[in-house]
């Protein structure tokens, strides 16, 4: 299957501060891809270079191979984006600014849009500005899916919405989306509702990617070692991929990724009176992999 989108060497900063460093990954089709870093790492920067917001420092982006360049507007019409924070024109009606953004995208699906703006519960007649912060999101998902994106970027856009809204969004739309062959590419903060829905992960730290890995690879591959000692725990064992440690009294945690039977092995060869190996939550790998050291 063909890449819909690549990044290569993508940097970008402000004020002679860096804050994406040589970034490169891609995206295919029908798959949903979770952005996590913590704030201040650069997702939103990310997603705004993509999108053409604002100009890239270097690096290369093809959408279905074609590079893109600033400026460029032809290739948004395939492409959703629905930031933390959405803008409309508050004098419109909620029916006439979908009537407003159709003409735009040659794919726009009026049904769906009416369809998607009953289940959401909007008033087609009220005014935007009326709407609250939670509905307005509503009415940006409206507007995004009717169009019909082949790449869906979104920039934390549920931390507005009630706990069941918010739910049936990443069970039901996401991955409808997904299954109909749209990529989703979603940066958010709530890492645990991702577990449920995410097939691929990219964590961002420094400016730069540190883990490009299927979530099923991660979800399996990371685990938490715990081992007691009779004595003081030794020293650190000399092991690669330790993404953290800590001492508990006579205890020593470990994360570890990737995890084998080597490092199985080298573990039990400690002779610790007791090891618990345990897998993680998607939270807690995220925390383990961006912890500061």
């Amino acid at each position: 299957m063909s890449e819909l989108l690549k990044v290569e060497k993508l940097s970008k900063g402000f004020g002679g501060r860096a804050v994406l460093r040589e970034i490169g990954f891609s995206v295919d089709p029908g798959k949903v891809y979770g952005l996590l870093g913590r704030n201040g790492e650069g997702k939103t920067t990310l997603i705004r270079t993509i999108m053409g917001v604002i100009p890239r420092d270097a690096g290369v982006m093809t959408f279905k191979g074609r590079a893109l360049t600033f400026g460029d507007a032809d290739y948004k019409k395939e492409i959703g984006y629905i930031p933390e924070d959405a803008f409309f024109y508050g004098g419109m009606s909620v029916g006439g600014l979908l009537e407003f953004n159709g003409r735009f995208f040659p794919k726009w699906d009026a049904r769906k849009a009416a369809e998607d703006l009953k289940r959401s519960a909007l008033d087609p007649a009220a005014k935007v500005r009326t709407l609250s912060r939670g509905q307005q999101l509503k009415l940006a998902f409206v507007a995004a899916l009717a169009a019909r994106p082949e790449l869906l970027l979104l920039d934390d856009p549920t931390s507005g919405l009630d706990v069941p809204t918010r739910r049936d969004f990443l069970r039901d739309v996401i991955r409808e989306l997904a299954a109909g062959g749209t990529a989703v590419l979603f940066a958010t903060h709530l890492v645990h509702e991702l577990e449920r829905i995410v097939d691929h992960l990219f964590i961002l730290q420094g400016g730069r990617i540190v883990l490009d890995e299927t979530y099923e690879k991660v979800k399996s591959l990371t685990r938490r070692a715990v081992l007691g000692f009779d004595t003081e725990p030794p020293e650190s064992p000399a092991l690669d991929g330790v993404l953290s440690q800590r001492r508990m009294g006579k205890d020593l945690e470990l994360i570890i990724y990737p995890w084998n039977e080597a490092v199985e092995g080298t573990l039990r060869a400690l002779n610790a009176a007791r090891l618990e190996i345990e897998p993680l939550s998607l939270e807690d790998i995220f925390t383990s992999f961006v912890q500061e050291t």
